[in-house]
């Protein structure tokens, strides 16, 4: 098996995806779109998976790759041969490229906060086994405000309405975190941006505070991504 996975800065890796990987022994490419490179041919891979980043679905003329990322994500999803994953800015992407609106929210949802699943999540295969509600990372500013026609609603939080959906039973958009651990969320001190809207809401030297929030329930959150992780490989 081999997955290609898009990342659009250096912080936004798989994460914790990256020791499920190893333990398996399963191959991924990395591809830097942010970078402009070219994309390598889906026939190649087993699954798509589509990172979260700093960027914004409809920043093109900032970030001109933006254009060839969405297309390939677009013609991927049409295919419907194969999985495609999509977090956090990977689930605009797929909203955005399937006729759903993605645009700011009044107020960005940052932080360890509990997502629900909709009844249509019974039975869905990417959530077999995932509890509700569960503690997942939250860190946009941006969201799904509207679903794409073809899309299922699978996931709502208090403050994000559509906080994980399907389209087809291959593709899937997840706004919520499950890749991020304690590190990687000290690692965002490198976008001032995401810092400045933690502190807005949660005051000064809210980025240490979140990092030992995530770190006390590191539990619960590897137990939740490992399940979502299994669950997409068994598609793959």
């Amino acid at each position: 098996m081999r997955l290609l996975v898009f990342q659009h800065s250096p912080l936004d890796h798989p994460g914790v995806m990256r020791r499920y990987l190893a333990e398996d022994g399963i191959d991924w490419d990395p591809i830097d779109t942010y970078t402009g490179c070219t994309l390598p041919p889906f026939d190649d891979y087993d699954a798509l998976v589509v990172m979260g980043g700093p960027q914004q679905t409809d920043q093109e003329l900032a970030y001109p790759w933006l254009k060839a990322e969405k297309n390939y994500i677009h013609r991927a999803i049409m295919e419907g041969a194969k999985p495609v994953l999509g977090i956090c800015l990977g689930s605009q992407l797929i909203a955005d490229v399937m006729g759903g609106c993605v645009g700011p929210m009044a107020v960005p949802e940052i932080g360890i906060l509990a997502v629900e699943t909709t009844p249509a999540a019974l039975g869905d295969a990417l959530f077999d086994g995932f509890a509700s509600p569960s503690k997942t990372l939250q860190w946009h500013l941006n969201a799904v405000l509207k679903l794409p026609p073809s899309a299922t609603h699978l996931m709502y939080s208090s403050a994000c309405e559509n906080q994980a959906f399907r389209i087809g039973d291959r593709v899937w958009g997840l706004q919520f975190h499950m890749e991020l651990d304690s590190k990687m969320v000290l690692g965002t001190e490198a976008f001032p941006e995401y810092v400045a809207a933690l502190e807005v809401q949660n005051g000064a030297g809210a980025l240490l505070r979140l990092a030992d929030e995530t770190e006390r329930h590191s539990g619960e959150l590897d137990r939740s991504a490992r399940r979502i992780y299994d669950n997409f490989i068994a598609l793959a």
